[in-house]
C-alpha cells in the first residue's frame, strides 16, 4: 500500500495547487440539481485525478464527484475534488481535496489536503493516521465540552439541523456549521473537534470514504446516522464521525431520523424556551 499512499499524497498536493490557482478569482461555475455549486477547478482536478490513476493503476476504477471511470474493478478510488465548493466559490478558504482507495466497499487508504492551511492528512488501514507525517489522535472530551460540526442543506434527505440543535440544547455541546464535512472531520481526527454529523446520501460516499479510515485510524468512529457500517461504493445514509466517546450519545438523537421524518421547528422552539426557563429559575 506504500506505492498507493505516496501516489495519493502527490496527487493531493497537485490538486491543492489547482485549488489555489483559481481561488478568489472570477471562475466559471454552475449549479447542480441539488443546488450545490461546481466550479472549473472541481472539473479540472477531477479530470486530472482520472488521467493520473488510469496511467498509474490502469485496472482501478475511479468514482469522482464530477466524472468517473468504471473499470469493473474491486479497487475503486473515490475522489471529491473540492469539498466545500460553496465557500470556496465565495472566496472563503474552507475547502479540501479528498481521495480514498476502497476495496470491495471498504476504505483502505485515505488522503485529504487542505491547501489553505497546508494540512495533509493521510491514513492506511491498520497503520495509524497522520497530519503532515506526524501521528494524530482524536480527543477524549465528552458532550459537555464538545465541539460538533454539522453539514446540512435544504435538499438533504435527513433534517439533521433541527436534530443537532436539540442535541446542543440538551447537552451543552457547541454545534457549528463549517461548510466542509471533510475539513471538519479531519479536525475530529486531529482532536480539535469531537464530532461531525453529515446529512449526505445519494452520491455522497465520496465525502466519507477517506474520512472513514483517517478518523478511525486516529482512534475515532465513523458510522451512518443510525450506527451502521457502510460500503463506500454505493449511496450512504449520512454519517456520524466522532472521537468515539460521544458517538452513542449522538446516535440517540440521529436514530430518530427517517427518510421523510423531520423535527418540527415549533417543537424545537418549545424545547429551547423550556430550557431557557429552567436556567432562569
Amino acid at each position: 500500500m506504500h506505492e498507493e499512499l505516496e501516489f495519493a499524497k502527490k496527487l493531493a498536493l497537485e490538486s491543492g495547487k489547482v485549488m489555489l490557482k483559481y481561488f478568489n478569482k472570477e471562475v466559471k461555475s454552475r449549479y447542480k440539481s441539488d443546488l450545490s455549486i461546481v466550479t472549473i477547478a472541481d472539473e479540472e482536478i477531477n479530470r486530472n485525478v482520472i488521467s493520473s490513476i488510469s496511467a498509474q493503476f490502469p485496472d482501478h476504477s475511479v468514482l469522482g464527484e464530477e466524472e468517473s471511470s468504471d473499470k469493473k474493478s474491486d479497487k475503486v478510488w473515490l475522489c471529491d475534488p473540492i469539498d466545500g465548493t460553496w465557500p470556496y466559490a465565495k472566496g472563503i478558504p474552507v475547502a479540501s481535496f479528498s481521495l480514498a482507495l476502497v476495496k470491495q466497499g471498504v476504505s483502505q487508504l485515505g488522503v485529504v489536503y487542505d491547501p489553505f492551511m497546508k494540512r495533509l492528512y493521510s491514513a492506511v488501514k491498520g497503520k495509524g493516521a497522520f497530519l503532515n507525517s506526524k501521528k494524530i489522535l482524536v480527543s477524549n472530551l465528552d458532550t459537555k465540552h464538545a465541539t460538533v460540526n454539522m453539514e446540512w442543506w435544504p435538499k438533504a434527505k435527513y433534517d439533521i439541523a433541527a436534530t443537532m440543535h436539540k442535541f446542543s440544547i440538551d447537552t451543552s455541546a457547541y454545534v457549528l456549521h463549517l461548510g466542509s464535512v471533510i475539513t471538519a472531520s479531519c479536525l475530529v481526527a486531529s482532536g480539535q473537534y469531537e464530532a461531525c454529523v453529515y446529512a449526505g446520501t445519494k452520491g455522497k460516499s465520496i465525502d466519507i470514504a477517506a474520512i472513514k479510515v483517517i478518523v478511525e485510524e486516529a482512534g475515532g468512529k465513523v458510522t451512518d446516522l443510525f450506527g451502521n457500517e457502510q460500503r463506500y461504493i454505493q449511496d450512504i445514509k449520512g454519517a456520524v464521525v466522532s472521537n468515539g466517546v460521544i458517538h452513542e450519545k449522538i446516535l440517540e438523537y440521529t436514530n430518530g431520523l427517517g427518510a421523510t421524518k423531520k423535527i418540527c421547528i415549533s417543537s424545537l422552539a418549545s424545547e429551547f424556551n423550556s430550557a431557557t426557563r429552567k436556567v432562569s429559575s
